[in-house]
């Protein structure tokens, strides 16, 4: 079943042995279309893959023999799988042969044969196979005498293939049967070089080219505004802005330096710039994810308060400074990069960022595409890539696997152990198994499935997401997280861990609550705010909501609550002040403050452009309040609405 509304299709000239991109038509029928998996974005292997994949062929046949025949000296391509970390479908001669990857138990990369790398390594005997009486199933223990290897082709008892083998101590457990049994396709199987395969796909790469620079100039000849170029350091913006300075002439360079990049993506960028001959504009962050990082802990795939703080506000606040009347933005983003960008429209305008309209030449371009552009222009790209650096950017993406962290790890020792400590500081607060660093379980904040796939391999651990998002806030730099609830027909009270309103924040919870409509008062110890739906009366350690119910009061009680939490963990990241009207806010030492009352847009503005409103609040109180790690989905919830 297709999932992917679009797929890259890579061809393979059988004669000369290499990959092509965009054959003309009349010879599609000479060429064999590679068989890989959706969606079929391969690459280039470089030096650093190479030697992980010969480390790992050796580990499994005990020799680099099978590494030699096949995969030495030939255009190798990879092609990512879908793995619960890290996998790669390795092409060679038009053949997927195997699988390269990565056991975070064994902190290795692993290789597998695929059916037809079975079969063409029986027949060239680079491999054993193991005989196997009865049914072949995945799980079965299967005598392993005279094994020495860690891996064997099973074959039946009539000679057939049927699947692979691990050797486990003295006996040999089947862990893949093949289902796809499709033959190898026939090749020359001649030694293939960059240069064979750029000059055999000079014409489709032009075609390509002038596809791109002409989409561009006919855009920007429709939206008559200064052309920037959004630039991270990684080879799909080096072609974007390698395409747009051919179509337009140039344009200005933009660069969001998050303060998690490598010292190579630095550099880079600065070549980039003088080779070019671009003003750069760096839009930094500073330690602001740092800082961050003491109120909301570790980000997660689900939980991204580090985006809006490191990304999206030092982007916003200087477009917004430099082109307040809007920018014509060059970016590079790919349709086979994720399920999102496969169904983005090749023109848009980020609700956050409106006054750019933003644009990607290379929408449709596969990666295989790109590098062979890259290789024949000699564009200075990003050097981490030739380690087998997969992915740039910052380095403790919790979207990253473990098998990019080992790489981050292994490069940048002392960069690492400084995350790896901050990730222990928060294990042992929260009362998480070793594991939880190890294997990466920090990566989610929801008890979501793959997150609960993986716990499954540590004995005697099970999720409890309560427990560990009440942890959370207490280890917080707020310090302020809901113990306990008793609810009945008069409303709901909460009950905190310590005094839920400082004396010297009361003048700033006043300010920000009769500015977004409510009213307050005070008065021996007590606070008491009035909404258009319910009271919610605050006194030492408790906060009381009457009447309470899902709904309207329901979401005049988290608004109060968004108030608190940002007076005690703003990071001073300026998101709210950026987003709302000029002269309504402002930032002090006990954060955000209103400065005069705002209507419902404003309001709204204010409240939920602070990515501790986002984040914190809506993921991690309010599913301890109404008891659900899915609440912020509630179909109540107060949303930000732009015009």
């Amino acid at each position: 079943m297709r999932m992917w509304p679009r797929v890259a299709r890579i061809y393979w000239d059988p004669w000369r042995n290499i990959p092509v991109v965009k054959p003309r038509q009349e010879e599609i029928d000479l060429y064999y279309v590679v068989r890989l998996s959706e969606p079929g974005d391969a690459r280039p292997a470089f030096q650093g893959d190479l030697e992980k994949l010969e480390k790992a062929v050796t580990h499994e046949y005990g020799s680099p023999e099978l590494y030699r025949r096949f995969f030495e000296n030939q255009f190798v391509l990879l092609n990512k799988t879908p793995h619960w970390d890290h996998m790669w479908e390795v092409v060679a001669s038009g053949n997927v042969l195997g699988q390269l990857y990565y056991d975070p138990f064994r902190e290795k990369w692993r290789f597998r044969l695929t059916y037809s790398g079975a079969v063409l390594a029986l027949e060239e005997k680079l491999v054993k196979d193991q005989r196997v009486d009865g049914p072949v199933y995945t799980g079965r223990v299967v005598e392993a005498s005279g094994v020495s290897d860690n891996q064997v082709v099973v074959v039946d008892s009539r000679n057939r293939i049927r699947g692979l083998a691990e050797k486990y101590g003295d006996k040999l457990v089947i862990v893949k049967t093949f289902h796809d049994k499709s033959r190898p396709v026939e090749t020359s199987g001649r030694a293939a070089s960059i240069q064979d395969v750029l000059k055999h796909n000079e014409e489709g790469l032009k075609t390509l080219e002038e596809s791109s620079k002409r989409f561009l100039e006919k855009l920007h000849a429709r939206y008559s505004l200064p052309v920037i170029i959004s630039y991270s350091g990684g080879k799909d913006s080096l072609i974007a802005l390698d395409l747009t300075v051919k179509a337009l002439g140039g344009g200005e360079m933009v660069f969001n330096d998050t303060g998690l990049e490598l010292p190579e993506t630095i550099s880079n960028v600065e070549e980039v710039s003088e080779r070019y001959g671009l003003k750069l504009h760096v839009a930094s962050a500073g330690d602001v994810f740092w800082r961050g990082v003491e109120v909301f802990g570790p980000p997660g795939k689900d939980y991204r308060w580090c985006c809006k703080i490191a990304k999206l506000v030092p982007i916003a606040r200087l477009t917004r400074a430099l082109w307040p009347n809007g920018a014509f933005n060059i970016v590079g983003q790919r349709a086979y990069e994720s399920l999102d960008r496969a169904k983005s429209p090749r023109v848009w305008r980020n609700k956050w960022i409106p006054h750019l309209v933003t644009t990607s030449p290379i929408q449709y371009w596969g990666q295989l595409s790109g590098w062979l552009y890259i290789f024949k222009y000699n564009l200075p790209f990003n050097k981490l890539y030739l380690k087998g650096f997969d992915r740039l950017g910052c380095f403790l993406c919790p979207s990253s696997t473990l098998a990019e962290f080992k790489d981050v790890e292994e490069t940048y020792p002392e960069l690492w152990e400084r995350w790896r400590r901050l990730l222990e500081y928060w294990r042992r607060s929260l009362n998480q198994p070793e594991e939880w660093v190890k294997l990466g379980l920090w990566r989610w904040l929801t008890p979501a499935s793959a997150k609960k796939r993986i716990a499954r391999h540590v004995q005697g651990y099970s999720i409890d997401w309560r427990d560990e998002y009440r942890r959370r806030l207490l280890a917080s730099s707020v310090n302020l997280a809901p113990v306990s609830k008793t609810q009945g027909e008069e409303g709901l009270k909460l009950f905190f861990n310590r005094k839920v309103v400082s004396d010297g924040y009361r003048s700033v919870l006043k300010a920000n609550t009769e500015g977004i409509g409510f009213s307050y008062e005070e008065g021996d110890g007590v606070v008491e705010i009035s909404t258009p739906n319910t009271n919610i009366i605050i006194k030492e350690d408790m906060v009381e909501a009457k009447p309470f119910a899902p709904g309207e009061s329901l979401e005049d009680l988290v608004d109060v609550l968004k108030i608190i939490y940002r007076m005690y963990g703003c990071v001073k990241c300026g998101s709210c002040i950026l987003w709302a009207p000029r002269g309504v806010a402002r930032l002090t030492p006990q954060g955000p403050v209103l400065e005069s009352r705002v209507d419902e847009k404003v309001r709204r503005q204010y409240l939920e452009s602070c990515p501790i409103s986002d984040q914190l609040v809506e993921k991690v109180v309010v599913p301890l309040i109404l008891d659900s790690p899915k609440a912020f989905k509630r179909p109540s919830r107060k949303r930000l609405k732009f015009s």
